[in-house]
């Protein structure tokens, strides 16, 4: 009986467009001049070419099976991956973006980590929104005050 693994190549070509997208846009940073061997999108070429890379790999493994070739028995992916969390997460990332400026760092975050720790798997919504909370507190001071990093304040003028 033939496999379909079309749920995983639908979302390897996503992946794989989003890569080449965000590695496009990484060439409309401007560079600096002189010398230097890394300018401001050194970091993010690295990263774009990496998803790049990973994604290609990810749609290639549904294409070439070794598992198969070896003779072993798997289910199809497309039968055993719950494909509505993904969709769910990749909203939920979407809406954080959103979110982000007009509600600051501290509170977006705070709202996006309990829905998504409750979505993959977790049930204890006090001690994850506390959870999230805390992360989002000591990470905004920690790239605000000793990175000097400027995240949104958004309603939370703190720090």
């Amino acid at each position: 009986m033939p496999r379909s693994y079309t749920g995983a190549r639908l979302a390897g070509v996503a992946l794989l467009a989003g890569s080449v997208a965000i590695l496009v846009a990484v060439t409309a940073i401007p560079g600096r001049g002189g010398y230097g061997m890394s300018g401001p999108r050194f970091i993010p070429l690295l990263v774009g070419v990496a998803l790049v890379v990973l994604s290609a790999l990810f749609l290639l493994r549904t294409f070439v099976r070794p598992d198969e070739a070896l003779g072993e028995r798997c289910a199809a992916e497309d039968e055993v991956t719950h494909w509505p969390t993904p969709a769910l997460l990749a909203g939920g990332l979407v809406a954080y973006a959103f979110l982000l400026e007009p509600l600051g760092y501290i509170v977006a975050t705070t709202l996006f980590f309990a829905p998504v720790a409750f979505l993959l798997g977790s049930r204890a919504i006090v001690r994850d929104a506390i959870a999230g909370l805390v992360l989002a507190v000591v990470l905004f001071a920690a790239f605000t005050q000793l990175l000097g990093v400027s995240l949104p304040a958004g309603l939370t003028p703190i720090l």
